[in-house]
């Protein structure tokens, strides 16, 4: 015993070498021992038994290192464990009774003992049965069901009692599953650890699932049916048990959260299993026999929509990118779409953007890594992973772009290993799964067989359509460099399916047959993705080609016998694509001829948009849209045949605008009707046509006439109205569906009911009556007996009082739709008039929509229906414009902005007067930039200025002259300091404006006039400049000394009556904001050397100024420190300021106190 002690030390060593070592020499000095002992078959059952048969040294080491196995010390249990299970490997007659017997002895957790003691115990007693399985001696023939029974019942408990060690008690189970095998009553044990330790099949946690995995793979031929009945189909993971799997694998449970384990930093074991079940290809058959769901439906639930899931914990986001992480080794092509899902991508790049500090950015670091390294090997993935990328809105670099994104991270690598055969090879990878999708290939080429089974009718129309977004993504690519050549083919291989009947691509050549079929929900998605390629508007350059192609492909493929076209509808459609066809090729022939002038613009706008109507007319689920479009094409057609002989036509030589002639008016232009046109197609239910409209009207808006957007304007000026109503009614065409964001909420039962005390409804009346029948008697009959009904004639009379009063609020529904249809045309009016402003805003046009507008916003201020367009056109009203109108006509520009400056007097809010301000800047700027109309222009900014002066209601102030002032050019300027002199010589002296307050605001238009003063220097002539700041301030100067007389005056005053007390006219406040108004007038002029503001501005010398000074000062009502600071400022603010004034003033008193001293001396 002495020669092995030494060994013991060494087993609790911390270095894992010396621990093997120790147990090496351990394990070898004791088997000499025991050959030195006679050979004998017997196992030691008892302890007595193992001091009789075995030598005693091994006796001694089974017990020490059963003992030694609850040891803290160091790495005392992982060396004892190891030396413990070798010795039991190579020493046969120890029993596995007299190693448990003594496990239990030593590894016995007592109430007695303290926390830290008891979890010892519990350690020792885990350590000790995995040595135990390990060692192999559970499968010697001396080993019972007992034994068994034993071993399962106290790892079942000890998981049960304690979370944290739950999984690796059920990963030792899990290890003694293959060893049942040897045993005759194996039957009666697999039922045994399913009563035990499954508690009878009720499996709920990671860890009995991992354990009844285990089970059915090693035991096929059991019947787990019986064994676990809450589970349903022949396969646990058959999509039946979806749920089940969701709420284990994600830990998340809301009946019992205690059964699942606290949150560690690693993979449950169970995922072990779950990959070798879908990417082990020997267990292919065991998937396709139980019909096993999908490996991508799996991750879609589990990891997806659960571990990533909106809200999901960080904890769970770890486990999620583990997985990612797992997945990697077996990424491809296929499993492209389920790894990179919307959730997974905005974790990733959420993540990495942070600092790399938090163990969540490290592990999905360390995933983008390893994924981007993948992508760089393999062309394929890289593409594919690289669309569904740039495809999440998530991924878009922040603007600091301090940041690491995912964006800028991967997508550069993965571009610069991609070129134009992987793209290639990528699309025809991408049409082969849309063909046959059971199909797929693993990353070697070799068909997955995991892939390729129980794929079912949803999976299918899945992978097809997850197969078409990626190929239009791959034609939509502006990262990579695609050619011509592979965009047609995705338009032409689109086009065909939804197209021709399967087994036929269009061109005559018999092509590989979809299997299975196409189903009509996967031609429909074909169908919308034509219609949402060609009708893309940031693809503008691309997208008339396109349409051209996809017309052509469909009328080429009609064309030809083997052909079917499937397209609903296509023989009426048939002769529109044909003349679709033809104009397309024309615009494409004119747009080339016009290549870098503004008529190619024109020639592919109108291409893109005759195709994608054209489009619309055959590639549409809806009978009656098909109809309407078809109907609308020969219109375009027929505008885009004369848009195109008038844009051929040399230039018109420019000349002034005139009125035309009756014939001319008979005939519209082209543009016109081109306008009316888009405005039609904006009462379509399509999104995308709408966007396409305003895209279209851009390059013709530098050519639209007065007509064309009098049509604009004439929508806009349109009246609500239903039918019998004053006003008219609303068109069949406005019936138009809600469409996703840009449509306007019901505003609830807001408006819909008619107020009570209303007027009476007479055909309500009429059909009331009908329905009493003989019952209602005439109004002009006295009272009398009434008549009496009987059940069966109350029932009809109910009846047909139901029947009244259901079409009563049918008709209230149509109505309220009718409503809301007619403010969302109108929304996209607005859009189609804001193309127009900021394509051309120096068009004098722009003035019509100007006043349209202004009339739109206070006809529907009030209205809280029509909020929407209110706040639409206030947008247009009140943004930024660079460039005004030009060459507008005098009298027009000078009606319009009358018609402003009177609406500014009647405005409802300071933001409608704000709106107002900025088109009067607007539309005065245009005015003096066209012709000489000053004089006017001045006279109608006087009177206004005046009605606010001198009416009650107006709601002018000074703030209205403020954008004017900001935004007119330096030589206009002259107009609002004449304005602003005439206000205050008028209206800045006591008792001339209606009230204090519009006294006041006399000064405050002078403060806002001269915050221009520099701009008015630096262009306009220096004697006129001088001449206006001397008018300014002059009339300043006037109406304050005026002012601080009356201040000062007992005409300042209110006497006092019986319900008030005495108060002053010009109160304290007032006069502050008088002052200090005037002397920020002075200021703005006096740092303008050129404006002389010294020899205007009022100094010490003026006798009349110092008597108001001092007056003001002497008042005993202004007797405040803010007003004698005020009064002495004034007092000296033309006095010059000298260098070291302060100085020579501190200085002064101490050489008096001198002076006065040596006085004294003398």
């Amino acid at each position: 015993m002495s020669t092995t002690l030494d060994f013991y030390w060494d087993l609790a060593s911390l270095d894992e070498g010396k621990r093997l070592d120790a147990a090496a020499g351990l394990i070898s000095v004791l088997c000499k021992f025991q050959a030195e002992r006679p050979s004998s078959q017997e196992q030691a059952q008892t302890e007595e038994d193992l001091d009789r048969i075995c030598a005693s040294d091994v006796t001694y080491a089974v017990k020490r290192l059963v003992k030694g196995l609850a040891s803290p010390r160091d790495g005392a249990r992982q060396g004892y464990s190891i030396a413990l299970s070798e010795l039991l490997a190579r020493i046969s007659c120890i029993s596995v009774k007299v190693v448990l017997d003594l496990l239990w002895k030593y590894t016995m957790a007592t109430k007695s003992m303290k926390g830290q003691e008891q979890r010892d115990m519990r350690f020792g007693r885990i350590f000790g049965l995995m040595a135990l399985l390990q060692s192999g001696i559970v499968a010697r023939p001396g080993t019972t069901s007992v034994e068994i029974r034993k071993i399962v019942g106290e790892l079942s408990a000890i998981g049960a009692k304690k979370s944290y060690l739950r999984e690796i008690a059920f990963v030792t189970l899990a290890s003694m599953v293959p060893m049942l095998k040897g045993f005759e009553l194996r039957d009666e044990l697999i039922t045994m650890f399913v009563g035990v330790a499954l508690d009878k099949g009720a499996i709920e946690t990671p860890d009995e699932l991992y354990l009844a995995m285990k089970l059915r793979r090693e035991y096929p031929e059991y019947d787990w049916h019986s064994a676990f009945p809450q589970w349903q189909g022949k396969h646990m993971f058959a999509e039946k048990n979806v749920g089940k799997l969701v709420s284990i694998l994600c830990e998340t449970s809301e009946e019992n959260t205690a059964l699942f384990s606290s949150w560690h930093p690693q993979l449950h074991i169970v995922w072990d299993e779950v990959f070798d079940l879908y990417y082990n290809k020997q267990r292919a058959a065991e998937v396709v026999e139980g019909k096993a769901m999908d490996f991508e439906t799996l991750w879609d639930t589990v990891v997806e929509r659960g571990l990533f899931a909106a809200g999901a914990s960080q904890f769970r986001r770890y486990w999620g990118f583990l997985l990612v992480e797992r997945l990697l080794p077996h990424l491809s092509e296929s499993t492209v779409p389920a790894m990179m899902s919307p959730n997974i991508v905005r974790a990733l790049s959420d993540n990495i953007s942070l600092a790399q500090k938090s163990p969540l950015a490290k592990v999905s670091m360390r995933a983008a890594e390893r994924l981007v390294e993948i992508c760089e090997h393999n062309s394929k993935v890289g593409l594919a992973v690289l669309t569904h990328l740039l495809n999440q809105k998530s991924t878009i670099p922040a603007a600091g772009g301090k940041q690491t994104s995912l964006r800028t991270m991967m997508a550069g690598r993965i571009v610069a290993k991609l070129d134009g055969e992987a793209i290639v090879g990528y699309v025809g990878y991408l049409q082969e799964i849309f063909l046959q999708p059971s199909r797929a290939h693993g990353r070697d080429g070799v068909a997955d067989p995991v892939a390729a089974i129980n794929v079912s009718d949803k999976s299918v129309e899945r992978q097809r359509a997850w197969a078409i977004d990626q190929m239009i993504r791959v034609a939509r690519f502006d990262q990579v460099s695609v050619s011509e050549d592979v965009s047609r083919s995705v338009v032409a291989f689109v086009v065909a399916q939804a197209a021709f009947q399967s087994g036929d691509d269009g061109s005559g050549s018999k092509a590989v047959m979809a299997a299975p079929q196409l189903s009509a929900t996967t031609r429909d998605y074909c169908a919308s993705a034509v219609v949402g390629v060609v009708g893309d508007v940031g693809r503008a350059g691309q997208a008339d080609a396109w349409a051209t192609q996809a017309v052509a492909a469909v009328l080429d493929g009609a064309a030809r016998r083997r052909c079917v076209v499937v397209l609903p509808g296509f023989r009426e459609s048939r002769p529109v694509l044909a003349d679709s066809l033809r104009t397309l090729r024309m615009l494409e022939t004119k747009a080339k001829a016009w290549a870098g002038t503004p008529s190619a613009a024109r020639a592919r706008a109108l291409a893109q948009l005759v195709g994608y109507v054209a489009v619309l007319a055959s590639f549409s689920g809806n009978p009656q849209s098909r109809a309407e479009y078809s109907e609308a094409v020969p219109e375009l057609i027929e505008c885009c045949e004369k848009m195109a002989a008038q844009l051929d036509a040399p230039p018109a030589t420019p000349r002034k605008r005139t009125t035309r002639s009756s014939a001319a008016v008979d005939e519209p232009r082209p543009v016109e009707v081109l306008t009316d046109i888009l405005i039609g197609f904006l009462t379509r239910d399509s999104h995308a046509l709408r966007k396409l409209c305003e895209h279209v009207f851009a390059p013709f808006a530098d050519i639209a006439t007065a007509a064309a957007v009098d049509a604009i304007i004439g929508v806009l000026q349109a009246k609500e109205g239903v039918a019998g109503e004053e006003g008219g009614g609303i068109d069949a065409q406005m019936e138009m569906d809600v469409d996703d964001d840009e449509e306007i909420e019901e505003e609830g039962a807001e408006g819909e009911d008619e107020e009570l005390g209303g007027d009476v409804d007479e055909e309500l009346r009429r059909k009331i009556h009908e329905a009493l029948g003989s019952a209602a008697a005439p109004e002009e009959e006295e009272e009398g007996e009434e008549e009496v009904f009987d059940d069966e004639q109350m029932t009809v009379f109910d009846d047909k009082l139901t029947e009244i009063f259901v079409q009563k609020k049918q008709q209230k529904t149509v109505e309220r739709d009718l409503r809301i249809s007619f403010v969302n045309f109108k929304l996209r009016v607005l859009d189609l008039a804001d193309v127009f402003w900021s394509r051309v805003p120096e068009s004098p046009l722009v003035l019509r929509l100007l006043r349209a507008l202004i009339d739109l916003e206070r006809a529907t201020r009030r209205d809280t229906r029509s909020k929407p367009i209110h706040d639409r056109a206030m947008a247009l009203l009140t943004a930024r414009r660079a460039r005004v109108p030009a060459a507008i006509e005098c009298a027009e520009g000078l009606e319009v902005l009358a018609h402003v400056h009177e609406c500014a007097r009647r405005a409802a809010d300071k933001a409608e007067l704000r709106a107002l301000s900025a088109a009067s800047a607007l539309v005065t700027r245009s005015l003096l930039d066209s012709s000489d109309v000053e004089a006017e222009v001045e006279a109608q900014y006087a009177a206004t200025v005046t009605d606010f002066m001198t009416r009650q209601a107006s709601q002018i102030h000074a703030d209205f002259f403020r954008v004017a002032a900001s935004k007119l050019r330096s030589a206009q300027l002259p107009v609002l300091w004449r304005v602003a002199a005439k206000a205050v010589r008028e209206f800045g002296h006591p008792r001339q404006a209606l009230n204090v307050f519009r006294q006041v605001q006399a000064y405050a238009l002078a403060d806002v006039v001269a915050f221009s003063a520099p701009l008015l220097v630096a262009e306009v002539e220096v004697g006129v400049a001088r001449g206006l700041a001397g008018e300014l301030i002059t009339a300043l100067r006037g109406a304050l000394v005026d002012t601080m007389k009356f201040a000062a005056s007992g005409e300042n005053q209110v006497p006092a009556t019986e319900s008030a007390p005495a108060k002053l006219v010009l109160d304290k406040a007032r006069l502050r904001e008088i002052i200090e108004q005037t002397m920020s007038v002075a200021r703005r002029c006096l740092r303008l050397e050129a404006l002389e503001a010294q020899n205007i501005l009022p100094s010490q010398e003026d006798a009349q100024w110092m008597e108001a000074l001092n007056a003001l000062a002497a008042s005993e009502n202004f007797k405040s420190p803010i007003i004698t600071r005020l009064c002495t400022t004034l007092a000296s603010i033309n006095v010059p300021t000298k260098p070291n004034v302060n100085k020579r003033k501190k200085t002064e008193p101490i050489e008096a106190k001198e002076g006065e001293e040596e006085d004294e001396d003398l």
